[in-house]
Protein backbone atom coordinates (compact mmCIF):
# COMPACT_ATOMS: atom_id res chain seq x y z
CA UNK A 1 0.00 0.00 0.00
CA UNK A 2 1.36 3.33 -0.88
CA UNK A 3 0.34 4.75 2.59
CA UNK A 4 2.83 2.03 4.31
CA UNK A 5 5.88 4.59 4.70
CA UNK A 6 8.10 2.51 6.46
CA UNK A 7 7.98 -0.69 3.89
CA UNK A 8 7.86 1.84 1.03
CA UNK A 9 11.55 3.00 2.96
CA UNK A 10 12.96 -0.18 2.76
CA UNK A 11 12.10 -1.14 -0.78
CA UNK A 12 13.95 2.06 -1.21
CA UNK A 13 17.13 1.46 1.05
CA UNK A 14 17.68 -1.91 -0.47
CA UNK A 15 18.13 -0.17 -3.87
CA UNK A 16 14.74 -1.26 -5.55
CA UNK A 17 13.29 1.24 -7.87
CA UNK A 18 9.38 2.34 -7.79
CA UNK A 19 7.93 1.42 -10.96
CA UNK A 20 4.61 2.07 -10.53
CA UNK A 21 1.65 3.11 -8.18
CA UNK A 22 -2.23 1.66 -8.89
CA UNK A 23 -5.88 1.97 -8.22
CA UNK A 24 -7.56 -1.01 -7.40
CA UNK A 25 -11.37 -1.42 -6.60
CA UNK A 26 -11.51 -3.29 -3.29
CA UNK A 27 -15.33 -3.62 -1.89
CA UNK A 28 -14.32 -2.75 1.89
CA UNK A 29 -11.24 -0.83 1.94
CA UNK A 30 -8.79 -0.29 4.28
CA UNK A 31 -7.50 3.14 5.67
CA UNK A 32 -5.08 4.41 2.85
CA UNK A 33 -6.29 2.51 0.13
CA UNK A 34 -7.35 5.50 -1.72
CA UNK A 35 -3.60 6.18 -1.80
CA UNK A 36 -3.45 3.47 -4.08
CA UNK A 37 -1.03 0.34 -4.53
CA UNK A 38 2.90 0.76 -4.88
CA UNK A 39 5.21 -1.83 -7.04
CA UNK A 40 8.33 -1.88 -6.72
CA UNK A 41 11.01 -3.86 -9.31
CA UNK A 42 14.06 -5.36 -10.06
CA UNK A 43 15.21 -6.57 -13.53
CA UNK A 44 17.26 -9.47 -14.22
CA UNK A 45 19.99 -7.15 -15.72
CA UNK A 46 19.50 -4.59 -12.57
CA UNK A 47 20.50 -7.86 -10.58
CA UNK A 48 23.63 -8.29 -12.65
CA UNK A 49 24.99 -5.50 -12.76
CA UNK A 50 24.61 -4.94 -8.66
CA UNK A 51 25.13 -8.49 -7.56
CA UNK A 52 27.59 -10.28 -9.79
Amino acid sequence: MAVNARSRAVMERVGLPHCMTFHLDIDDPLPGTELGEVEYELTRSDWARRYR
